[in-house]
Order: C-alpha cells, then sequence, then structure tokens
C-alpha cells in the first residue's frame, strides 16, 4: 500500500469522525461545538477529494462543497441566523452531490451504489426539502448512515 493510498485512509477516517461528531454535538445541542466537528470533517475531505479518481470538474464541485460548507459553519459559530446557514447549506449541497457521484463512478460496487444514492439523495433535499414536513430530520435518518459508511467504505478502500 503507498503513502498516498494510506493517508487518503486516514483523511476519510478523521473526516468520517467529524461528521458524526458533528451530529452528536448538535444533536445534544452543542451548536457551537457541532460547527466546529464540521469543520474538521469538511477540511478533512481535501485531500480524499484530490486523491479519488473524478474528472476535474467533479474534483472542483467537490472543493467549493467543502469550502463553502466549512465558511458555513463559521458563519454559524459567529452568528449567523441558523435559517440562513441552513439555506446555505442546502445550496451547497448540490456541488456536494456531484462530487459525491462522480468521485463514486470510479468506485468498486457497493460505494459506488452507495456514494450515487447519497448524492442523488443529497440533491434531491437540498431542492425540495423546504416542502417536506421536519426535513432536518429526514435529511438527518439518510444521511449519517450513508456518508458514514460511504466514508468508512474510502477509509477501508473497499
Amino acid at each position: 500500500m503507498n503513502t498516498q493510498a494510506n493517508l487518503t485512509a486516514v483523511f476519510a477516517a478523521l473526516s468520517c469522525f467529524g461528521w458524526i461528531a458533528m451530529f452528536a454535538a448538535k444533536k445534544s445541542r452543542r451548536l457551537w461545538l457541532g460547527n466546529c466537528f464540521g469543520i474538521v470533517y469538511h477540511i478533512a475531505l481535501a485531500p480524499v477529494v484530490q486523491a479519488l479518481p473524478a474528472p476535474e470538474f467533479v474534483k472542483m464541485a467537490g472543493y467549493f462543497w467543502i469550502f463553502g460548507d466549512a465558511l458555513i459553519d463559521v458563519a454559524s459559530i459567529n452568528g449567523m441566523n441558523e435559517d440562513n446557514v441552513w439555506a446555505l447549506r442546502m445550496g451547497v449541497h448540490i456541488p456536494a452531490s456531484i462530487w459525491i457521484v462522480g468521485a463514486s463512478l470510479g468506485m468498486s460496487v457497493v460505494p459506488r451504489g452507495l456514494g450515487v444514492l447519497l448524492g442523488v439523495l443529497l440533491a434531491l433535499h437540498a431542492v425540495v426539502g423546504p416542502k417536506i414536513p421536519d426535513s432536518k430530520f429526514k435529511l438527518f435518518i439518510f444521511v449519517l448512515p450513508c456518508m458514514a459508511a460511504w466514508l468508512s467504505l474510502i477509509a477501508l478502500r473497499v
């Protein structure tokens, strides 16, 4: 196993940890801590975006998403209204979807299927979420386990 693959696995695992910790902190009403873990989750993905084989426009979407969402986390830490934070977060879920689907296409069957499903559902939620009652909870139900599993599969190189 080469050093690049090892680093990608480490950063995917770190991102997965930040992802789960972000939700745990936010669910326990520790928004500041949750946003700090969100920054870890997103920034740890930068080397993963670079390492996964994907067309340049797909990687650009990945970078736009992770840096955009990190910016949104910092805006929330600094007091931005949570309705505005949520609307912006839904907006950056479109490039997130492009990256997740595009990067997944070069993977083996299980992470490819999971990534495509995750990306499509994330994009649909971003667009129709405002029409869905209890939209945040419904996003949480599918995105928490799917993203954790997808990042874990990347870390394990399955």
